[in-house]
């Protein structure tokens, strides 16, 4: 019988109103009396002996003792890494100069219209629209340099849906055309100006 097992018999004889216990197997007996009776608690063990191969067992209590739990006890907790930032001392930065913006151009002025003389001109007759040629797929009248003379027919003015002839009236050099094919022209306007063969022809 196991020692727990006697204890609690032997507690609870005490607590009984029995002055005497016996209890018998085949392995085991316990005799048990109160103190003030004639009867004397004895205990008797008869427990077989040990087999020679089987190792002897101490029949004294072992208290067990409490292993703590290894992973518990290897948990380390981490300590907490403060993580400090150095900031660089900050570097003054050059301020560029704001540069002056350049002052725009003055706009280039137009040339002032080259002022001709009509009496080193041939000018329009009539109001109409300026032709230097009979038709597109003819030739001009007259080209730069060429000469002209008193009479000769320079170019066309279409006036009132009729042409009418334009002549020089006096002899020179073509120098420059004043007008466009197809422009419209004012009477008096000078069309084409020419470089005098004398300045008594003017």
């Amino acid at each position: 019988m196991e020692l727990d097992k006697i204890y609690q018999l032997m507690d609870k004889f005490e607590q009984s109103s029995l002055t005497s216990f016996e209890y018998r197997d085949q392995d085991f007996e316990i005799q048990m009396g109160k103190k003030g009776h004639n009867s004397k608690a004895t205990t008797a063990a008869s427990e077989p002996a040990p087999l020679p191969n089987q190792p002897v067992i101490d029949p004294t209590p072992v208290t067990p003792t409490p292993i703590a739990n290894a992973s518990a006890a290897s948990v380390v907790e981490p300590t907490p890494t403060a993580t400090v930032t150095s900031t660089a001392a900050a570097t003054p930065t050059s301020i560029a100069p704001e540069s002056t913006p350049e002052p725009e151009p003055a706009p280039t002025p137009e040339p002032a219209p080259v002022q001709v003389d009509p009496k080193e001109c041939v000018t329009a007759p009539v109001v109409g629209i300026y032709y230097p040629a009979h038709s597109s797929e003819e030739a001009p009248y007259v080209k730069l340099g060429d000469h002209v003379s008193v009479g000769q027919q320079v170019g066309l003015i279409q006036a009132m849906q009729m042409m009418r002839p334009v002549v020089a009236k006096q002899a020179g050099t073509v120098k420059a055309f004043l007008v466009k094919n197809g422009e419209e022209v004012n009477f008096g306007q000078p069309l084409i100006q020419l470089i005098p063969d004398t300045p008594d022809d003017i």
